[in-house]
């Protein structure tokens, strides 16, 4: 089991964070899916959304550029924190951006990248990556943090 599940205040250590080269275990990409769902934000020349909040992140959503293919969509998401996090000495994180992927026929979701930067909003220096090579779906809850994201990255067209 990866650190941030066993130790939510060390969550960055979960990352394995490597300079550009990060990688995700699965529990930590459902919990900062789940978190973000409650909390987003993005890059200085996206329009984030506030979805949620709680004592340790904001989560917003980029509602401006939805990417829609047939029945996927694709949305940016982004955990923003409120004090900063070390992956390493040398290394702060201060918000990670996700790109997720919907079904909007069923209800399902997947993480297809995340990135770690320097500064909150997703500026700053791109500290670490991760684009999933095989990403796995997983079920959206109906009533859920990731079925009301769904709905939103759908056009309310979710099923």
């Amino acid at each position: 089991m990866c650190g941030f599940c066993m130790n939510p205040a060390n969550h960055l250590h979960a990352l394995n964070l490597e300079i550009m080269n990060t990688t995700l275990c699965k529990p930590v990409r459902t919990i900062l899916f789940a978190l973000s769902a409650f909390l987003l934000a993005g890059s200085a020349q996206a329009e984030w959304i506030m979805l949620g909040r709680t004592e340790n992140f904001r989560i917003y959503l980029e509602q401006k550029q939805i990417l829609r293919n047939g029945d996927l969509s694709q949305i940016w998401q982004l955990m923003d924190f409120t004090a900063a996090q070390w992956a390493d000495p040398q290394t702060v994180v201060w918000s990670i951006k996700s790109l997720v992927e919907y079904d909007c026929s069923e209800p399902r979701f997947r993480t297809l990248v995340s990135e770690a930067y320097s500064e909150q909003m997703g500026i700053g220096k791109l500290v670490a990556t991760e684009k999933i090579a095989e990403p796995q779906w997983e079920t959206a809850g109906a009533g859920g943090p990731p079925d009301k994201i769904r709905q939103v990255a759908c056009g309310g067209k979710g099923k």
